[in-house]
């Protein structure tokens, strides 16, 4: 398997395991010492236990559909990152959105025993979709 291959598995298989809600799973994906930069630009979430926590925080929306636009993978000797474009939509508190956005993800020990050690996620549209919301202009 490639490096390019190693990572986009890695990071399908993580995308499987949230979708599953296997919480135990996605932990497995990630560094204990990982970094997680959130989409509203708050506080880094920093380590594997407080990553994994944000995830059982999402687990209270509907997830609708999830749907991989592409990868970018560039390799750094045992190191990578993986670049994925995406689009999610979700209900959520009795709000139905739409977001399509970027993954930015860094991998160590590639092709061996790759584990995430970065996340960073940028949204680049987000749509409201709830009946009877205002429709921007």
């Amino acid at each position: 398997m490639t490096p390019a291959d190693c990572m986009i598995s890695h990071i399908r298989g993580l995308t499987k395991a949230w979708q599953n809600q296997d919480y135990e799973a996605v932990a497995q994906y990630y560094h204990p010492d990982v970094v997680l930069l959130p989409p509203d630009a708050g506080a880094p979430i920093i380590g594997r236990n407080a990553v994994v926590s944000s995830y059982t925080e999402f687990a209270a929306a509907k997830l609708i559909d999830f749907i991989e636009e592409g990868f970018d993978t560039f390799e750094f000797d045992s190191t990578g990152v993986c670049h994925m474009r995406f689009q999610v939509e979700y209900a959520l508190d009795g709000s139905h959105q739409r977001e399509r956005g970027l993954e930015v993800y860094v991998l160590t020990n590639i092709p061996a025993a790759p584990q995430i050690i970065w996340r960073s996620q940028s949204l680049t549209e987000i749509f409201d979709i709830t009946p009877g919301a205002p429709t921007p202009e």
